[in-house]
């Protein structure tokens, strides 16, 4: 693309900031007073079944602002500026993942979303960290939302709903998921331990974290 051709689109459709959506330089990841609230440490919390998961951010404030902007209000290219601190804290883990996957969504209700956004995150993940992406799960019922439902019937709510494909790239492997949010935990540890039968290590991340839990 030459350098007239990126001038006028970036004119015509600026880059924003993804946690405030002012206007950003082309290339940054966020506008330096957005920039000035990340951590300087990361998350570490636990999924159901004591899956250990990797956060870059409490889902408060400008990050929860940017989490639901990206899910709810139609900001696929979110996605991009996002996936950079996401790749970074999950550097951390010091392991040498053999690919990465995502919490998949119902086919109805990522039709109606236009995209699934953990799978628009893993993708740029996989391009950053140059890890093959997989498409190890699939959503086979369409369970009512989580944020819907009560912490107690959370756990139930995630039960059977999702399926385990090309089960003979599993064994062996260090396999990492990847979420936007962790809340309760049910949702990736119901995922992990559908990887794990498959007799992989499993490993989870996300860019948000609301489980208060450090």
């Amino acid at each position: 693309m030459s350098k007239i051709i990126s001038k006028v689109i970036a004119a015509v459709l600026p880059e924003r900031c993804p946690y405030c959506n002012k206007i950003v330089r082309q290339g940054d990841i966020a506008c330096k007073k957005c920039k000035s609230k990340f951590p300087e440490i990361n998350l570490e919390s636990y999924a159901s079944g004591c899956y250990i998961c990797y956060s870059c951010f409490f889902y408060e404030d400008i990050f929860a602002n940017a989490i639901k902007r990206f899910k709810f209000y139609n900001y696929p290219q979110s996605a991009k500026k996002l996936a950079i601190p996401l790749a970074d804290t999950i550097k951390k883990y010091d392991v040498n993942f053999d690919c990465i996957t995502y919490v998949p969504m119902f086919p109805k209700r990522e039709r109606q979303r236009g995209y699934n956004q953990s799978q628009l995150l893993a993708k740029e993940v996989s391009k950053i960290l140059d890890i093959p992406l997989e498409d190890f799960l699939i959503k086979i019922k369409d369970n009512p939302p989580q944020h819907t439902m009560d912490t107690k019937d959370k756990k139930k709510n995630v039960k059977g709903v999702f399926a385990v494909q090309k089960k003979d790239k599993l064994k062996g492997k260090n396999i990492l998921i990847i979420d936007d949010v962790i809340t309760s935990g049910y949702t990736l540890g119901e995922c992990c331990k559908l990887l794990s039968k498959g007799k992989a290590r499993v490993f989870c991340a996300t860019v948000c974290n609301a489980t208060k839990v450090i």
